[in-house]
């Protein structure tokens, strides 16, 4: 599979799966945000803003460790060590759950005080503790477990697997999230338990596709397998973490934009914010597919020294990304206002929306190929270029950047400052992988 398809069929098996199960997890978080969208409650509407960066502490946790399984079993099978590869399955799993119920109890216990950070006030307040309770309180550990099993089971081959289990999440969130918030009335609590729902089944499903394969599995949830030694949690990490600090240090930058934003507007920018945010992150939530899907196809041809094939997945998949980035600035800047309306049908707040998601969409760009640059640097080795530049360009440049565009423009200066940023960067990593494959000619011919 990794070896005999064509470079085509190779990115397609590999990609299109990964974009399915982005796509799902998007719809998991879009289809919160488009039925409390049609609630019309500006309050619980920013109640969705405000409480994204602690839903995608989630996310970051099941990328690190989901991320760092997936590129090192895949690179165990290139290596034509399938025992290791299991200890990388178990690390994963165990480690993933653990950190993520710690989370968990920790936010629970300073929760007033981060809601109050981000942005919540007496009147949004009741709304973000109801919507968090259900969808990390008590599905945290499915959640990220869900996630990290995908990655898995990709790792392995079993890439439509992994997309079913997560698309099927999606769809049954779709199905519910109306039914609780207004078959019951629960309104932003009843979307979170929704959310709570899909991510248990879930789970269920991929424990059962666990238990019914584990007989030719590579992956395993023995713990006897489980290690941290012997360069397994240093591998993981080396990939997992510089994918995870990427969310995470966005997070931080986030912390920062709804501060701003919250300093020099009010809450109906905060809501059309946070409306053309989850527009943006639904376009990057392809790309990031895109960029996670080629991430085992190149451990495993990097690792089994086939040169001249590496050479061909990453242009290929740079064309592939470009394609896609392309359309969706197209897209938008044709339909901004259709694609506004979907979430957000108040009227009064639609013009500063849609002026937000004609500037923020730049971003596309620079985000999207900075996923890939950094992808592709992690499964050679090179995690540390991946650290680095992304620690500098989120906390180095944009946080300061934030307070220098925002004194001159205002909320036009803090919604432009990450497509500026985002797309200098991703220039400077083109140029530093280029020179890494020219002075490592000899891995990729």
């Amino acid at each position: 599979l990794f070896e005999s398809l064509s470079v085509p069929k190779a990115l397609s098996k590999f990609i299109l799966p990964s974009v399915i199960s982005q796509l799902a997890t998007l719809i998991l978080n879009l289809t919160d945000a488009f039925f409390v969208g049609q609630t019309g409650d500006t309050f619980q509407i920013s109640a969705m803003t405000i409480t994204m960066p602690l839903i995608l502490i989630m996310t970051v946790i099941a990328t690190v460790f989901g991320a760092g399984g997936n590129a090192n079993i895949a690179a165990s099978l290139g290596a034509k060590k399938p025992e290791r590869a299991k200890c990388f399955s178990a690390f994963a799993v165990y480690s993933s759950v653990a950190v993520i119920a710690a989370i968990s109890i920790l936010v629970y216990a300073f929760e007033g005080q981060l809601l109050s950070i981000l942005g919540a006030n007496e009147s949004s307040m009741g709304f973000c503790q109801g919507y968090i309770r259900w969808t990390i309180h008590i599905a945290c550990v499915p959640m990220v477990f869900s996630q990290v099993m995908a990655q898995l089971f990709s790792a392995q081959g079993d890439t439509k697997l992994a997309s079913i289990g997560i698309t099927g999440a999606g769809l049954l969130n779709v199905i519910l999230d109306p039914v609780f918030m207004f078959g019951f009335d629960l309104g932003i609590v009843g979307a979170g338990i929704a959310t709570c729902i899909a991510n248990y089944c879930s789970a269920l499903f991929f424990l059962y596709q666990y238990f019914k394969k584990r007989k030719t599995n590579v992956i395993t949830l023995q713990i006897k397998h489980y290690a941290w030694r012997n360069g397994v949690a240093k591998n993981a990490f080396a990939i997992g973490l510089p994918a995870g600090l990427g969310i995470f240090l966005m997070l931080i930058v986030d912390f920062v934009r709804n501060y701003l934003i919250g300093m020099h507007g009010t809450q109906a920018d905060m809501a059309a914010w946070g409306v053309v945010q989850k527009l943006g992150n639904a376009f990057l939530q392809i790309a990031i597919g895109i960029a996670m899907g080629i991430r085992p196809l190149i451990a495993y041809n990097y690792t089994a020294r086939l040169g001249k094939r590496t050479k061909s997945l990453i242009i290929g998949s740079a064309i592939t990304m470009g394609a896609y980035t392309l359309m969706c600035l197209m897209v938008v800047l044709a339909f901004p206002k259709a694609l506004v309306s979907i979430f957000l049908p108040i009227p009064e707040v639609m013009p500063t929306a849609v002026s937000f998601a004609r500037l923020f969409i730049f971003q596309i760009f620079g985000v999207g190929f900075i996923e890939l640059f950094n992808s592709l640097f992690q499964v050679m080795g090179q995690w540390k270029i991946a650290t680095v530049s992304i620690f500098i360009a989120k906390i180095i440049v944009m946080i300061p950047a934030l307070f220098l565009f925002v004194s001159q423009w205002g909320l036009t200066g803090i919604i432009a400052t990450q497509p500026v940023v985002d797309t200098l960067t991703a220039a400077v990593l083109c140029i530093m992988l280029l020179s890494f494959m020219k002075k490592n000619k000899e891995r990729f011919i």
